[in-house]
């Protein structure tokens, strides 16, 4: 907000404006709504608008005298009783009987400009009198038809007897009336008096029509502008050109919000009293100006608290401030406090008997209800309580299954592995909150176990690394120095078989450490991966065709069985053939000679399997899970080479492609399966 809209100055002035520009319009709503009333706007003009008033002047004192002659026992006296209530000089009146005889009329009659008549019935009393008698068993009643007579008859005389039965006799009497029918006309003069409230109200209407523009630019103009300052001023309120916020005057913080719209709706209505136009006179200046001051007051007031409540608003202490806030936060803590009570209390009951306490209440109430609507000829409010101890069951079971679906899904979150979710509390209560406790306590210790054994592996692998890195630099110099002397001349035969050995154990101790650091690798994740698509077909003919004469060494059949379709898969063709020489190579240590090592390739739509067979020669008395695991043989005795390395690198590197390994042992048989996604 710009600092010119908020200076003292505009303030007061559109405060001022506001204030006279309402007052203006309210002043001249009155006479424009009785205009409108009185058809001021109606295209027949003045002659039409008078016509219509003075038609409706005249019908208004003829319902009056028709209330007055409507009365029982009421004597026509024009001298006496029409006379004293209709003193206006300008109405004049007349009233007939049936025969056309004037029972009445006024004193000064003469040419009129509007006329009304209105028949009605009435009944005179005459002489006869008419007597009735009852018998009642109870007081009770004999009073009720009592008061039904006297409303009947107000001039009844009533007598009572006691009866030897116990009942009362009552008898009463009252006089006989005959119908009378009459006919009641009214005038107004045609030469009007100056004096009397008709010459006053047509006189006034007069005046209204001869200013009726003034009177709607009042309306309008005051209505616009007022609303415009109103609406700059609530704006404006709480800000000041030498402060930054909200400025609160002392009544806002000490006025509670709702006393201030109480004062706010309290102003506006009175400013209205004047269209009831009870007491106010347009024609007595004094009184005209005691309404324009009252309806400015009744503004200022209003446009006061409207001011306050805005700024209370702008600054945020409308709730602070509020008797009801107040209420509310009362309330709030104390049911917090009864809530807390209540959670103590069922967490210190078994589930069990707390549900079955809450059932034998439920179960007393519904019995309390069905029994208020079969005592009670007004069956609503045991329905009403029946109705609300359902929706309370609904809303409680409701809870019930929510909190039940919350510990379900921690649950399967858990069970997929996810440990990073934890179990919303907040609208968990009792038993269903300490279950998602020990939820999250179960994915803590989950999450603690696995972060350990994650960091045992990285430590596992890590030490492997280091140790096989230390090992392969002095290795490396007496492999090279092996080397060296295989090709010197040795003086002794047992020196060159000595330096046989040693070059044999320096080649199995560097393949060793060579594999070691391949496992560690492969399954941390480190080794990069290229993957391409790859022809299965094509890389297991020439895995088969590398191993052939080493398979024929050890008397030992290859069958190869590639698919007809060539399907290919998305491979890193490097650890692919590393996976194949690894099998191939415990097929040549392990398989039993003289037997046949099949070699298939398998595909339907969606996957391609590998699968290498072989029957093996020693016992397999060993589970598929610790065959894979690192250094571990099938080969108990240890006859054979090597290090019980090659399927846990066949497997991590299987994994490390996307693919899936899986060994199976029937018997003798051993059975290896690498199964990837298709990709053609």
């Amino acid at each position: 907000m710009k600092t010119r809209i908020i200076r003292p100055w505009a303030k007061a002035l559109a405060a001022v404006l506001c204030i006279a520009s309402l007052t203006a319009a309210l002043t001249a709503l009155f006479p424009v709504s009785e205009l409108a009333g009185a058809g001021g706007f109606q295209p027949d003009g003045y002659e039409g608008m008078l016509h219509r008033r003075e038609q409706l002047l005249v019908e208004e004192r003829v319902l009056e005298l028709h209330c007055l002659l409507s009365d029982t026992g009421a004597n026509i006296d024009p001298e006496a009783t029409l006379e004293a209530e209709f003193t206006d000089p300008n109405f004049l009146y007349e009233v007939k009987d049936e025969s056309g005889q004037i029972l009445a009329a006024h004193k000064n009659q003469g040419p009129y400009r509007a006329r009304y008549s209105e028949t009605i019935e009435r009944y005179r009393p005459n002489s006869a009198v008419i007597t009735e008698t009852e018998v009642y068993p109870t007081p009770e009643a004999l009073d009720a038809e009592i008061a039904a007579i006297l409303a009947a008859h107000p001039y009844a005389a009533i007598e009572q007897e006691t009866l030897d039965t116990g009942g009362i006799r009552l008898t009463y009497s009252y006089p006989a009336e005959d119908p009378e029918t009459i006919t009641i006309t009214g005038f107004l003069r045609q030469d009007l008096v100056n004096s009397g409230t008709i010459y006053q109200e047509l006189t006034r209407l007069e005046f209204l029509y001869a200013h009726q523009t003034l009177l709607l630019v009042l309306l309008a103009g005051g209505l616009c502008l007022g609303l415009l300052t109103l609406a700059f001023l609530c704006r404006a309120a709480g800000h000041k050109a030498d402060r930054e916020g909200i400025t609160l005057l002392w009544w806002d913080r000490v006025i509670p919000p709702e006393l201030t719209l109480c004062l706010l709706l309290g102003a506006a209505v009175l400013s209205l009293a004047p269209l009831w136009n009870i007491v106010w006179d347009l024609w007595t200046l004094p009184l005209l100006a005691a309404r324009t001051g009252f309806i400015a007051l009744c503004l200022t007031a209003a446009v006061a608290a409207l001011l306050s409540l805005v700024r209370q608003g702008k600054g945020g202490t409308l709730r602070q401030t509020s008797l009801l806030g107040k209420l509310g936060r009362g309330l709030t803590a104390l049911g917090r406090k009864f809530s807390l009570a209540l959670t103590r209390l069922l967490d210190r009951l078994p589930l069990f008997w707390a549900v079955a306490l809450g059932f034998l209440l439920l179960c007393v109430l519904e019995f309390l209800s069905i029994l208020i609507m079969v005592q009670f000829w007004n069956p609503i409010p045991g329905a009403i309580l029946w109705l609300l101890l359902k929706l309370a069951a609904c809303a409680i079971l409701i809870w019930a299954v929510l909190a039940m679906r919350t510990l379900q899904h921690g649950g399967e979150e858990l069970a997929v592995g996810n440990l990073d979710y934890r179990v919303p509390l907040d609208r968990l209560r009792g038993a269903f909150r300490s279950h998602g406790q020990d939820l999250n306590s179960i994915r803590s210790a989950i999450h603690t176990a696995v972060e350990d054994q994650m960091k045992s592996e990285r430590m596992k692998t890590e030490l492997i690394t280091n140790v096989s890195h230390d090992i392969k630099t002095p290795l490396t110099s007496i492999v090279s120095y092996v080397d060296l002397l295989k090709k010197q001349e040795m003086p002794t035969p047992e020196a060159r078989e000595y330096l046989d050995v040693l070059d044999r154990q320096a080649g199995k101790l560097k393949k060793l450490t060579e594999d070691l650091v391949e496992a560690a690798k492969a399954s941390s994740g480190n080794l990069p991966v290229d993957l391409q698509p790859t022809d299965v077909n094509v890389l297991l003919s020439q895995s088969a065709g590398e191993y052939q004469e080493r398979l024929l060494s050890r008397d030992l059949q290859l069958v190869l069985t590639p698919h007809p379709e060539n399907p290919v898969i998305s491979a890193d063709g490097r650890l692919l053939w590393r996976v194949f020489e690894n099998l191939l190579g415990n097929i040549c240590k392990y398989a039993q000679p003289g037997t046949r090592v099949y070699l298939t390739c398998g595909a339907d739509g969606a996957q391609v399997a590998l699968t290498f067979r072989n029957i093996s020669a020693t016992p397999l008395n060993i589970s598929p899970e610790e065959l894979m695991e690192r250094f571990v043989r099938g080969d108990d005795a240890r006859h054979t080479e090597g290090n019980g390395l090659g399927l846990s690198i066949a497997r991590s590197l299987t994994q490390l492609q996307k693919g899936d390994f899986r060994v199976d042992i029937d018997g003798d048989l051993f059975k290896a399966t690498l199964t990837f996604p298709r990709l053609v």
